[in-house]
Parts: structure tokens; sequence; C-alpha cells
């Protein structure tokens, strides 16, 4: 296929176009296939005196799709913000009318629903994971379809692009069998090193420890 002069620009070009959509169709399924630190961002949020606390939506602007659990917390009180809680867990919560001091949340009809309505003014934060994966070249537009040839991706390109290799063979009919295993193993590498991962120890020791009382294993007496 020659190279078109505007991606976007070829609205008379079927091929062009069909490997736009393809590539939107990649990245978009992509995006979800796990915890990627590009798509991944953090909302704050300033509590109101009532269960409902607003469109999560607006909460999470950034093409909001679930919160990374357990990121929920309450920063004035340094308290989690538990859940999210199943429709039972919040029947059963709503029965029994607690009063504090740890809040739940669950999301219903699109809207922030915590229980019991928490004091108004708290700062709460939490990240929560985008379905926007493309960056205009503003820096500051994010989006999750293309609009100019000039996006960028926020996602590991060679991904999409062996994403789209694959979805591009299996339009036109031909073999695709490979390219789709070889992407699969991509994508479990790429997760397993993408933002970076915490050591695992089988030790006793602690990597993260934070300053304490430090009671070493075995080094009491027993009567």
């Amino acid at each position: 296929m020659p190279v078109p002069v505007s991606a976007m620009g070829s609205v008379s070009d079927t091929q062009v176009l069909q490997m736009i959509r393809l590539l939107e169709e990649e990245g978009t399924d992509l995006s979800k296939r796990g915890p990627w630190q590009g798509t991944t961002f953090e909302a704050t949020h300033t509590t109101i005196a009532a269960e409902d606390q607003g469109a999560i939506a607006t909460i999470a602007s950034n093409g909001f799709a679930s919160i990374r659990n357990p990121t929920f917390w309450d920063r004035t009180t340094r308290l989690p913000v538990l859940g999210p809680l199943s429709d039972e867990q919040w029947a059963n919560l709503k029965g029994i009318g607690t009063t504090g001091p740890r809040y739940y949340y669950r999301i219903r009809g699109g809207k922030l629903l915590v229980n019991p309505a928490p004091t108004a003014g708290n700062s709460w934060a939490f990240e929560y994971a985008s379905l926007n994966w493309i960056l205009g070249i503003d820096g500051t537009t994010y989006k999750s379809a293309f609009t100019l040839d000039t996006d960028t991706l926020l996602l590991p390109e060679y991904l999409l692009l062996s994403g789209l290799r694959w979805r591009w063979k299996k339009e036109k009919g031909l073999e695709y069998a490979e390219d789709f295993r070889t992407y699969e193993n991509q994508i479990k590498d790429a997760l397993a090193r993408d933002g970076g991962k915490s050591v695992l120890s089988m030790a006793d020791s602690k990597r993260d420890a934070v300053p304490g009382i430090l009671v070493p294993n075995w080094s009491w007496s027993i009567p």
C-alpha cells in the first residue's frame, strides 16, 4: 500500500480508512487487557455530606473505565474508602444502617455512592483506568479515537502494530494464527514489565519496611 500524505485526510481511500478503524479497534481492546501505566490517572474529589457524590465520569473526567483497587483513600482522615460493594453488600449495609467511621462505596447508575454519608470537605483520591489511549499533540487532549495525524499513543506502539497486523490479515481472509500467537505472548510480556513490578521475597525481610519497633524473629524467650 502506498503511504498517504495524510491518513486522516484520506476519506476516499477505503484501505487507509479500514486500517485506521482496525487500529482503533485494537487500541480499545488493548486498553482493557491490563493495568497499563499509560492509561492510569488519578482523580481527586472533595466530599459533600450526601450519599450521592455525583457522576463518576465527572469526578474521574478522563475517560473513566474503572477504579484501580485498592487505591481509594480519604486523605483527610488517612483511611481507605472500602469497596466497591456488590448490590447485596450494599443492601445489607443500608439495612443495618452503619454510621462510620469507615466509608464504603459502590458505583450505580454512573454515580459514586457512599455509605455512610461522609463529612463535607474531605479530600478523596483514587487511581482509575481510562478508555482514552490516544494523546493529542497539545499534550493535554486525551481521546479514544484518532482525529489528527499528529496524535500519539499512550499504549506500547509495537503492541498496537502487532495487533493491527493480525487484524488486517483476518479482515483480508489471510492466515493470521501465528501473528495472533506472537501478539498474545507480547502482551503477556509487556504487562509483566509495564510500569515496573514490586520485588517478591520468599524471605522474612521486608523491603518496604516503615520506621517502628523491630522485634527480630525468635528473639524472645518463653518460660
